[in-house]
């Protein structure tokens, strides 16, 4: 069995883009450097578009309809959408995924500042105190 299909899923690619995107945002962070407008336009846009592929596809898996339109749904009002959603479909272990989802969200920006930081201290532009 190939490990592709599974790599390739809407909920392995958020989970990537997640990863990718917040190590990022942890080193624009701890560099006080303002991300480019590239990358905050990559980020919003990734965003919604890999979370309403994912919300596409397990919803057709669990049998849920969708409201009419869920492009500007999930864009004004994702941040409660996909909780209630998680907890609608999957109950009590939908609390689980969304600590899951909070730990590698905020997660990430500490490993990229710490990374940062790593890289930072070891070629002599910062220093501390």
């Amino acid at each position: 069995m190939s490990i592709l299909p599974k790599l390739v899923s809407p909920t392995a690619l958020l989970y990537i883009y997640i990863i990718i995107m917040q190590i990022a945002r942890g080193i624009y962070l701890t560099s006080k450097i303002e991300p480019p407008p590239p990358y905050e336009l990559i980020d919003f846009v990734g965003l919604f578009w890999i979370l309403g592929w994912w919300l596409l596809t397990d919803s057709r898996k669990r049998g849920v309809a969708w409201v009419y339109d869920m492009g500007f749904f999930l864009s004004i009002a994702w941040i409660f959408v996909m909780p209630y959603y998680l907890l609608k479909t999957r109950g009590a272990r939908g609390v689980l995924l969304i600590l899951a989802f909070i730990c590698v969200y905020f997660g990430a920006i500490l490993v990229g500042g710490t990374l940062y930081l790593v890289i930072a201290l070891s070629t002599g532009r910062v220093t501390i105190g």
